[in-house]
């Protein structure tokens, strides 16, 4: 797995240096749980938005480095993701998403959610490797979730899934919302402007600290 891991996107010393190892097991950001320990998710109910989506997950289990399938775009459909040749404009934010395992950044690649060959694109889609995800709707009360991304990408996304990953005797899965640790169902985890997603499969001696924001270029 490091083979596929370390083709140019291992964390540099200089990197660990300035996020540090974790020291602990961090708190929720959600409502704590008994004996203030991490919690489960919170999921939402229908308000005036409706509720939040719940995509199927996808069943590709494989090890990382994971490929944009040809149909990426329908997948997103299927998840519950509205497909068009325009970018919408009533909601128009962005979102960054880290996937770490062990000490080693999986790139998110480019072109999620968008179909070269007919030119329709999600209104949540990828356009490069930066981990940004760009939500551009047509409707100004769909909802996004994080699975709804893993589902257009066809990786197993779950409470204990990563793709052919899962927690272990000595290797944790655990997904951080602004730098707090979350509870409960990663894929229900709703996209929210400017919110930094970290993703880590790690083993349970070495962690990195998951970073609490993303520093977005001007305009996003």
């Amino acid at each position: 797995m490091n083979r596929h891991l370390r083709n140019g996107v291992g964390v540099t010393a200089a990197f660990l240096t300035a996020c540090s190892l974790a020291a602990g097991a961090p708190v929720s950001a959600h409502e704590p749980g008994p004996g203030g320990g991490p919690t489960t998710l919170l999921t939402p109910g229908a308000g005036p938005r409706g509720p939040l989506p719940e995509p199927k997950a996808a069943t590709n289990a494989e090890l990382p480095p994971w490929p944009v399938p040809q149909d990426s775009a329908r997948r997103g459909a299927d998840a519950g993701l509205k497909l068009d040749k325009m970018e919408g404009a009533k909601q128009h934010f962005h979102v960054h998403l880290d996937i770490f395992v062990g000490l080693d950044r999986v790139l998110v690649p480019p072109d999620l959610g968008i179909d070269k060959r007919t030119g329709l694109l999600a209104d949540l889609h990828t356009h490069d490797d930066s981990g940004v995800l760009h939500v551009e709707s047509h409707d100004p009360n769909a909802r996004f979730v994080l699975g709804q991304l893993f589902a257009m990408w066809n990786v197993r996304f779950d409470e204990n899934h990563l793709g052919a990953l899962t927690p272990d005797a000595t290797h944790t899965f655990r997904t951080y919302l602004n730098g707090e640790l979350v509870g409960g169902d990663p894929a229900r985890i709703e996209l929210r402007p400017h919110d930094q997603i970290s993703v880590m499969y790690q083993d349970d001696k070495v962690r990195i600290k998951p970073p609490a924001s993303y520093d977005f270029p001007t305009g996003l």
